[in-house]
């Protein structure tokens, strides 16, 4: 459903796609498919890398209720934590889904 009905923005190391929805909470999904990100190994750091992200950023969300989905377009190996948050937070703020200042 948040991929027909959503909508998309794509950032250097990560797709987000998200839709708004009537109930309270932000329920979050990670994707890392094997054709982009690679072995089982690697698609398990990425999405554990994007939960990290998520966790950081969480606070900051103006909208109540949606539902988003992070999908991976990074290798895990050469991608730092720091690279890989400031990419999914200037995308947030781009849509403005999150504040920009923290």
């Amino acid at each position: 459903m948040v991929y027909e009905r959503g909508r998309r923005i794509t950032g250097e190391k990560v797709s987000i796609c998200y839709l708004e929805r009537d109930e309270e909470g932000i329920v979050p999904g990670f994707v890392a498919s094997g054709r982009r990100v690679g072995k089982a190994y690697l698609r398990n750091r990425a999405k554990r890398l994007m939960r990290e992200v998520f966790r950081k950023l969480e606070g900051r969300f103006e909208t109540k209720g949606l539902w988003i989905v992070f999908i991976a377009a990074f290798c895990p190996v050469n991608t730092t934590l720091r690279e890989l948050t400031e990419d999914v937070e200037s995308s947030l703020v781009k849509v403005g889904l999150i504040s920009k200042f923290g």
